[in-house]
């Protein structure tokens, strides 16, 4: 029995000082929301700086920030992590910098850190991640090869709407498609291109396909082979899956 408590012990410090020596906000604020705030769902999260702002999100809206993993791969969220909003800001002092990093990656993955460590702070979260093999739509070159534009814009941009995804720039721009196609399609896009590199493209398709609309453009399948020289196909694969462990509602400032 004292064997197994001098371990459990050892684990706590070593996770202790495992949180210390992540990255961290300084100072943060979070405030419950009610709906007569009325604001629209906003993130600002930068890599090239040390703020965070997030305006009327869930929790589940924080964690798919913290973690790069879409909600609807989220397990075991409590209800309220799904519905209740929440007002966010949080900042750091000059020392850390993720925009000091060598390349924006490594300053978004320092972000993350931050935020998960401020989650787990005031949200008392713990998580840890799984791997599943599930059936997936593999994106993948065409036959006919890429028609990918080549950029030289080093951070991502990202924006959409209705039957259209932008990106440009970043030197994940096709993962970053895949994570917008899998919560568009509510299945897991695993990019399996193989390419590398900056790009930069615009993804336009008829979201009412089989209406009397539809001749209004292509469908996203065929949208993806005639404008970028891509195919998604039905594949399995391994999924990682977010699993919520404990959570707790934030104390008030």
């Amino acid at each position: 029995m004292l064997r197994n408590e001098t371990l459990t012990f050892a684990f706590l410090i070593a996770a202790a000082t495992t949180l210390a020596q992540s990255p961290a906000f300084d100072v943060a604020s979070v405030r419950p929301m009610t709906y007569d705030d009325g604001a629209r769902t906003h993130i600002y999260n930068s890599p090239r700086d040390s703020e965070f702002k997030a305006v009327n999100v869930t929790l589940t809206d924080l964690l798919e920030v913290a973690y790069n993993i879409p909600d609807t791969r989220m397990l075991n969220a409590p209800t309220w992590a799904q519905t209740e909003k929440f007002d966010l800001e949080a900042k750091s002092d000059a020392g850390v910098v993720p925009g000091a990093e060598p390349d924006v990656e490594t300053g978004k993955e320092k972000k993350r850190q931050m935020l998960r460590a401020l989650l787990a702070e005031r949200f008392k979260v713990t998580a840890h991640t799984e791997e599943r093999e599930m059936p997936v739509l593999a994106l993948r070159i065409a036959k006919a090869g890429s028609k990918l534009r080549p950029t030289d814009t080093a951070e991502v941009e990202l924006s959409g709407g209705r039957g259209r995804i932008s990106v440009t720039g970043g030197n994940d721009a096709l993962a970053v498609l895949a994570y917008e196609l899998s919560w568009r399609l509510d299945r897991p896009v695993i990019d399996e291109t193989g390419l590398k590199g900056r790009y930069a493209f615009t993804l336009n398709w008829s979201e009412d396909e089989g209406s009397a609309s539809s001749s209004s453009g292509p469908s996203l399948f065929t949208a993806m082979q005639e404008q970028l020289g891509l195919k998604l196909e039905a594949a399995k694969g391994p999924v990682t899956f977010l699993v919520i462990d404990h959570a707790e509602k934030p104390s008030a400032n």
